[in-house]
């Protein structure tokens, strides 16, 4: 007798928002990230809470003029990567960056693809930035670190996005 095999009901869907706002619908309250503070506390993001992050920075990026736009993203795997990733994928176009990179093939990645904007940790946005002579497009230098003190972080512009309380359609 042939054992019987259960798959799992599936749902189509057409791109990244599209996934994010089906996955929202159904798994709103449960956890999506376990988040480590600064000071080793434990944070639990929900889905709901990830695609409202997702959302205040997409709308922010389009108020930048970055609608349609190349977005560099460099930094290690963590919250801040995933939500910058998934907003610049939704209204642009995303040019993920090795972190191990040099710089040289940075400053190439970056000027081959006519980014933007980079969106990273203060610690490869200072590498960058000291190759800016190098760049042949303005960038806009974006920190996925909340307590930067040199760029304009990526929490602060979700934060003003929620008080101003914008909604995808």
């Amino acid at each position: 007798m042939q054992k019987q095999i259960k798959y799992f009901n599936t749902y189509e869907i057409k791109d990244l928002k599209d996934m994010l706002l089906k996955t929202v619908a159904r798994n709103s309250n449960k956890v999506a990230f376990k988040i480590k503070t600064d000071d080793g506390k434990i944070v639990n993001k929900t889905f709901k809470e990830f695609k409202e992050d997702v959302e205040g920075l997409a709308t922010k990026l389009i108020k930048m003029n970055l609608k349609n736009k190349r977005i560099a993203i460099m930094g290690k795997n963590s919250y801040s990567w995933a939500i910058s990733y998934l907003s610049a994928t939704i209204i642009g176009v995303v040019v993920p960056i090795d972190k191990e990179s040099t710089d040289g093939n940075v400053v190439d990645f970056i000027n081959k693809s006519r980014a933007e904007a980079l969106i990273a940790d203060d610690k490869y946005l200072k590498r960058i930035k000291l190759l800016e002579k190098d760049l042949t497009n303005e960038i806009t230098f974006l920190s996925t670190e909340k307590k930067s003190k040199k760029y304009l972080n990526i929490f602060s512009l979700i934060d003003e996005r929620k008080r101003n309380d914008f909604k995808w359609k």
